[in-house]
Parts: structure tokens; sequence; C-alpha cells
């Protein structure tokens, strides 16, 4: 696996140090009067399988983009960076014409970041949230949808071997799309399609990147970028890791 690349200064270490003694910046019992807060200690603590994960989404849709704006919630415009890092830093690229899926669209701030790189290819949308994808299709990125949740050990009815480019927004964690759900994305992907994730730091350290590297020993993919992003860069108070990885 490629080292991890330093963004604004922080190391490895210090990413398990900001990272070790809360769940990124929201402690669980923790009470708070900051409205974007308190719907993300509600998601964290509150959520325990897929099923109450996308009923909170449907719940909340309306206010979902005014919450995580409050929360400086940078993570579809990061994901979208370490592309474009890896692309500089390599002389690589990925064709802008890819036809690429979104997994876990939300309400589309993901798929807006895409076309803000220049990708131009048809994006389909798995989302399982209709009252989320609802403000998602408003932004006239979207051309498939498959409302289904991503969960480990499921496979969803998305065609296999279909797309050139996957990406996923803080969808990967502890709750639903645990590490053994990679598998079902990389499903998904063509052989020598790419795969690029953002996801909270504490997830990363924890279970997926020993997951990829085993992925990676297995000779199913090959990671080529690596950022670590500092807490306040990814959302307030959280630290967060977006790599880019090839399906072998």
């Amino acid at each position: 696996m490629e080292p991890e690349q330093l963004v604004s200064g922080i190391s490895p270490r210090d990413l398990t140090n900001q990272s070790a003694d809360q769940k990124n910046g929201c402690h669980k019992g923790e009470t708070s009067t900051d409205p974007s807060k308190e719907w993300l200690h509600n998601l964290w603590w509150q959520v325990s399988d897929a099923q109450e994960e996308t009923d909170y989404y449907d719940r909340t849709a309306e206010d979902y983009e005014s919450v995580t704006n409050q929360l400086n919630w940078r993570a579809p415009q990061l994901c979208m960076k370490t592309i474009t890092n890896w692309e500089q830093k390599s002389g690589g690229a990925i064709p802008r014409h890819s036809v690429a899926i979104d997994i876990g669209a939300g309400t589309g701030l993901s798929g807006v970041a895409l076309r803000d790189i220049g990708f131009t290819g048809p994006v389909d949308a798995l989302e399982p949230s209709a009252n989320m994808f609802a403000l998602a299709k408003q932004k006239n990125i979207y051309r498939d949808w498959y409302g289904e949740m991503l969960v480990e050990g499921e496979e969803t009815t998305v065609p296999g071997d279909m797309y050139d480019l996957a990406f996923s927004v803080g969808v990967f964690s502890d709750r639903s799309a645990k590490k053994g759900s990679m598998s079902e994305v990389l499903r998904m992907v063509k052989k020598g399609g790419y795969i690029s994730v953002i996801m909270v730091a504490r997830h990363w350290l924890d279970e997926f990147r020993d997951h990829i590297a085993l992925m990676e020993a297995e000779g199913l993919v090959k990671t080529l970028h690596v950022d670590m992003f500092d807490a306040d860069m990814y959302m307030r108070e959280v630290a967060a890791v977006a790599f880019v990885m090839k399906k072998l």
C-alpha cells in the first residue's frame, strides 16, 4: 500500500491521537445546544442498523445540507481533491468521460463535486433514502437510482463490472457499510476501474486500512494514493482519510 500522504502537516501518529479518545468530535453521552452537533451525535450514537440509518436520513433529509454546512463538512471536495492529488503526483488520469456510481449519493453534493473536477460521463446513484435522493435528483446529475443500502455481507441489484469509477463520501463506517462492504463496491467496478473513498479517520485506523491491505495481498486491488486530512479540514473537529485504488 502507498504510504499516507501528509496534508497540512498531519502525521499518522497525530491522526491516531485525534481519533483515540472520542468518536471524532462527538462523545457518547454528550449533549449539545448546537443543532448540527446534535444531528451528528444522533447519527453516530442512536443509529444501530441499516433500516434505522435509512429512516434517520429520510426524517432529516430537508435539513441535511444546512446541517453539513454548519459542520463545515468538506468531504465531497476532499474526496475529489484526492483524485486530483494522485493524478498530479503520478501523471495518471481517470478519464473524465468515465461511467461512475456514487455510493451513498445523499442529496447529491458528491455528484456536484465530481462534476466540479471535470467529469462529464453518466453518474448513477446508490442511495437508500428516497427523501435524500429526491433532493439529489433536482441537481440533474444522476442517470439511474438504486434505492438500496450498502450493507456488509449483502449484494445490491447494481450490475457487476459496470463502472469505470465508484466513489463514496462518508459512507463507510461501523454502522451499515462496514469493511466487508468494500467487496460489493469492487464487484460493481470494471477490471482496471477506480474506487475513490473518504471516511472518518477512526474507521480507517480501526479496520479499513488493514482490510484494504489484505485485499491488496489477495491481488484484488492496488492502492494508488492516500491522503490524511486533519481535524476541521474534513468537518468540524473531525479528521479523515481518503484514498484512490484500482481494481486489478
